[in-house]
């Protein structure tokens, strides 16, 4: 981990040269790397334009918070071209905020497998709600682990 790391590295995620349409990058982890809200507009972007990211790992970055949750709803869920089949948002300090991005991912995501959503204590009821909704409302979800507490 290196937690200097911050939000500089967020705002650079959206200009690396990984978000792009022909990145062959698979996995990115980025663990107790000190980034915070900012960061969140630099994830959504590279959730919108990789095609190959197959694991996002945000693990320990307890500041993301809601600057997660809106990217999490921004990102196109429905692109078919994504691959993202694992995303571990653990310890991200993830609120009620996250839950229509969440639930967005789960309507419409044909590819993720296995999400983790442990330790972000303030997701909440209605948040368990929007995610078993989402689940519902999308015959196609291959996802097999849901990872809450």
């Amino acid at each position: 981990t290196n937690p200097q790391l911050g939000d500089g590295l967020g705002a650079a995620l959206s200009e690396a040269p990984w978000a792009n349409a022909e990145s062959k990058l698979r996995e990115l982890r980025l663990d107790g790397t000190g980034l915070g809200p900012a960061a969140g507009a630099g994830l959504a972007e590279l959730l919108r334009s990789s095609r190959s990211l197959e694991k996002l790992v945000l693990n320990n970055n307890p500041e993301l918070g809601d600057g997660l949750g809106a990217a999490l709803s921004e990102a196109p869920w429905a692109n078919a071209e994504s691959k993202l089949r694992e995303l571990r948002l653990i310890g991200t300090g993830l609120g009620p905020a996250a839950g229509a991005g969440l639930a967005a991912l789960l309507r419409s995501s044909r590819s993720l497998e296995k999400l983790y959503l442990r330790g972000n204590p303030e997701l909440g009821d209605a948040t368990g709600a929007a995610l078993a909704e989402g689940l519902q409302a999308n015959a196609e979800s291959r996802l097999r682990e849901l990872h809450l507490n």
